[in-house]
């Protein structure tokens, strides 16, 4: 039995990516399920997808040697795999989905989320939901990050009444909380 990293009552016979076509019946790849997921995020969250196959070395006369192997691929990266079918063909099965975000303007990126291998007696619409739930995560995070720091105008105000040189923060203004002009939720300046 092979270690995947997760506890033995999740460990499941798979021998196919047929799952994972049926949990995401609009992506007939984990290419366009990346492309889902940036185009339709607010923070234009990245996918990674973790694979495992069989790798052989050698001949059958000659240092015959089979090793199963895991491989982590990142976003434009997985456009190589192709199609859900493709990857059975090759016995390249799905381990994990890592969903994070960079928010661009700060370099400061939310946490990576893996959602790992389907559980035992998990039907797809389940894995969709555990999937989209970290995908909503990513989100907030990014959101959050956002939000704190990008301030409007008048949380520039409140800041440098309050002794913050904005000049030096890199042009990144705090969200006042209270701020009478956007309710503490920020605006780009």
């Amino acid at each position: 039995m092979i270690d995947k990293g997760y506890p033995p009552e999740f460990d499941i016979d798979q021998d196919d990516n047929k799952y994972f076509a049926e949990a995401f019946p609009d992506a007939d790849s984990p290419a366009e399920l990346y492309r889902q997921v940036y185009k339709y995020t607010d923070c234009g969250a990245y996918l990674s997808m973790t694979i495992e196959y069989m790798e052989v070395s050698g001949t059958c006369f000659d240092d015959y040697h089979e090793q199963i192997v895991q491989k982590t691929l990142h976003c434009d990266e997985l456009r190589h795999l192709g199609t859900w079918k493709a990857m059975d063909e090759r016995g390249q099965l799905v381990v994990s989905f890592t969903v994070g975000s960079i928010v661009e303007g700060v370099d400061e990126g939310t946490d990576n989320i893996e959602v790992e291998a389907r559980r035992p007696d998990e039907e797809p619409s389940k894995y969709r939901s555990r999937f989209y739930a970290a995908l909503k995560e990513v989100e907030d995070q990014a959101e959050s990050i956002w939000n704190d720091t990008h301030g409007c105008e008048s949380c520039a105000a409140y800041w440098t009444d309050q002794g913050l040189d904005i000049d030096d923060s890199g042009g990144l203004v705090p969200v006042y909380k209270y701020c009478p002009d956007c309710n503490g939720t920020g605006i780009a300046i």
